[in-house]
């Protein structure tokens, strides 16, 4: 039970809102807290539109009768929790350690509190979907009453829900975080409500080269062709952050679910599109959850071919690159259309396996597992996993990964001696294209 949930009697919502690529929003419905029950309600039109824009593929079924199914239901886990947490889409939205923690003071209220959290934050989410409240003097909108009373319980009166913190946002992830605007050729913080249009991603005491390994990442995936996010080094007095920081390098990433007018694009991670909880992110093996992520991508983006060419590339380059961290919350599906999802660009490269040098060997446990697992796939692995997600021409598929090694064998030395590079980057990914990896051997 969160901390404000058990003192809290009256019955909490707000209104839920996703905006069009055309610079609409519409209404889509209702987030409501009942103590320790969090619940989704959905508009009646929005249920019965078979045009609605997509809020998540968790909420589509089979076909248009088991999707409206799921958004009418008042027990799919999908739209119902009764332990004080979000279902696990709007779970997947809110942010982990510093980011929740900072969060969390800026409402003043617990870390724990989902409700406030998302409440907070309401104007600057990821994707498209914008949340606020309702003027209490409205009463309880009756989509929330009458599912309430639908389950016997007790309607009492609204409470009060503060509007969104003004400078506040969502922003999925551990390491530390801003969502900002670019004023000229400063990114502000302090941005007077408005969506940011970067993210401001900053190193740590324990990996004060993160940023130059990240923007390493970027480099050799680009020159992969891969289709990846904007970003580019920074330095400390370019940014306006609201609180000090003892480094002189911010890497500015432009996000991908904003336009360059300040719209808004939908998106979701992959963890949100299979149902997991941040805590699972890591899901449930190279197995089960890359295919699944290729399944869906063949079945429903409207470029099949070339994103699944694109997402076996970027599987390949993960693996040369050292990157055990590309969990489910680093994958992400985009909504240009607010309909039909297409495969994001690629972000969050970091070579993970450069930290693993000189600290103890139970350092980075479940990366090191991971990594084990990377280092081992090899190509009758992967043609395998590619079988398994049932795509058409697995053959073809194989020698656009072989391609993909023999490049990078070919390109990314070259790169990796140019300065910004990490040491221990250099070592690590010229290790793996030497052989490190077993997944090299296609390139023979």
């Amino acid at each position: 039970m969160s901390t404000s949930a058990a003192f809290n009697t009256g019955i909490r919502y707000l209104r839920m809102h996703l905006h069009a690529p055309d610079g609409g929003r519409r209404a889509i419905g209702y987030l409501s807290q009942y103590g320790d029950i969090l619940r989704v309600s959905f508009d009646e039109a929005y249920i019965a539109d078979p045009g609605r824009p997509t809020l998540s593929l968790a909420y589509r079924g089979a076909d248009e009768a088991a999707t409206r199914a799921i958004l009418a239901s008042a027990r799919d886990t999908r739209v119902s929790r009764s332990d004080g947490h979000w279902p696990s889409y709007f779970q997947n939205l809110l942010p982990e350690g510093h980011n929740r923690e900072r969060l969390a003071q800026q409402r003043g209220c617990a870390a724990d509190d989902e409700f406030e959290l998302l409440a907070a934050a309401g104007h600057d989410l990821m994707g498209a979907l914008e949340v606020e409240p309702v003027p209490t003097a409205e009463g309880i909108p009756d989509t929330v009453r009458h599912w309430h009373t639908a389950l016997g319980l007790d309607v009492l009166e609204p409470g009060f829900v503060e509007m969104p913190v003004e400078d506040a946002a969502a922003i999925p992830g551990v390491v530390t975080k801003f969502s900002a605007v670019q004023d000229g050729r400063r990114y502000v913080v302090r941005r007077h409500g408005a969506a940011g249009s970067f993210i401001l991603k900053l190193p740590s005491t324990r990996h004060p080269d993160l940023v130059d390994n990240e923007f390493t990442g970027y480099r050799l995936c680009g020159a992969l062709g891969l289709d990846c996010a904007e970003a580019s080094v920074i330095g400390r007095a370019d940014a306006d952050l609201p609180e000090q920081v003892p480094f002189e390098q911010i890497l500015a990433v432009r996000r991908f679910d904003r336009t360059p007018e300040g719209g808004r694009i939908h998106m979701e991670e992959f963890a949100q599109v299979l149902q997991y909880e941040p805590r699972q992110k890591y899901g449930r093996g190279l197995a089960v959850d890359w295919p699944a992520m290729l399944r869906v991508l063949d079945r429903l983006s409207p470029n099949p071919v070339a994103d699944v060419r694109e997402c076996v590339r970027r599987i390949v380059a993960f693996i040369l690159l050292g990157n055990s961290d590309a969990h489910l919350k680093n994958w992400a599906l985009r909504y240009p259309d607010g309909v039909a999802p297409v495969l994001a660009p690629l972000y969050d490269p970091v070579c993970v396996a450069a930290f693993f040098e000189d600290v103890p060997a139970g350092d980075y446990g479940v990366n090191r597992a991971i990594d084990a697992r990377l280092r081992a796939f090899d190509g009758p692995a992967l043609d395998a996993l590619l079988r398994s997600a049932g795509l058409l021409r697995p053959a073809r598929l194989m020698a656009i990964a072989r391609d993909t090694v023999r490049q990078a064998q070919a390109e990314w030395p070259a790169l990796l001696a140019q300065d910004g590079t990490p040491a221990s980057v250099r070592r690590c990914v010229e290790a793996r294209l030497a052989g490190g990896v077993a997944l090299a051997s296609l390139a023979s």
